[in-house]
């Protein structure tokens, strides 16, 4: 069973800006309870600023590109809707959308 506890655990090693409770519990409640505290968030870790542009790693061919470049995401969760980018860059997700396709067809002429 989980317990809503409001003193953080004495082996927890990361605390928010405040002090007061751990990483988790303000992730998790920090909007609801803490009011004037920031709620913390994660940073994203493939992401830069160069020249004042926000630019992302694609994972598959390893350029640092524009935000621009890549597919949003949304995905639903529990009644919330979580914004994202692909991980992929728009031309990369284009060429193995292409291959997928030949074999498609392929295996479609083929039968």
């Amino acid at each position: 069973m989980n317990v809503h506890q409001t003193v953080p655990r004495s082996d927890c090693a990361s605390f928010a800006k405040c002090g007061i409770h751990s990483l988790a519990y303000c992730r998790r409640y920090g909007e609801n309870e803490c009011g004037p505290c920031e709620s913390v968030r994660r940073k994203p870790r493939n992401r830069v600023w160069v020249n004042g542009v926000e630019r992302k790693l694609c994972t598959h061919c390893g350029q640092v590109l524009p935000l621009s470049r890549f597919f949003d995401r949304i995905s639903r969760h529990k009644g919330k809707e979580y914004h994202s980018k692909a991980s992929w860059c728009r031309v990369c997700q284009a060429e193995a959308q292409k291959v997928r396709n030949r074999r498609k067809s392929l295996k479609t002429t083929i039968q």
